[in-house]
């Protein structure tokens, strides 16, 4: 009669699990830190448009305002005389003497 050889247990050795960690670790850098730069560039650029979006938000309640001065009688009577020359009878007109034109006229 032949004997037939016991088999072997297959079963981790330690240095095959340690192996296993090295080549998971790897791998997890290689995953890890690319991730980690895509995310700090892409937190960067949102900072960015957010200071940009703050700064549009600002310009918009600017432009608001001065919208909302476009339409008030000051504004009217002011653009009138720049523009037009129109005055009241009792206006003191002060004229700038190198130019000829009304002081503060910008011409």
């Amino acid at each position: 009669m032949k004997k037939h050889a016991p088999k072997k247990k297959v079963y981790f050795k330690p240095i095959h699990f340690l192996l296993l960690l090295a080549v998971d670790a790897v791998i997890l850098a290689g995953v890890i830190i690319p991730q980690r730069t895509n995310r700090e560039n892409a937190q960067l650029l949102l900072e960015q448009k957010r200071s940009e979006l703050n700064a549009i938000k600002v310009e918009y309640e600017r432009e608001q305002a001065n919208l909302e001065y476009m339409q008030t009688d000051e504004y009217k009577l002011q653009q009138g005389s720049i523009r037009y020359g129109w005055h009241y009878k009792d206006d003191t007109i002060i004229l700038d003497e190198d130019s000829g034109y009304l002081a503060g006229d910008g011409q």
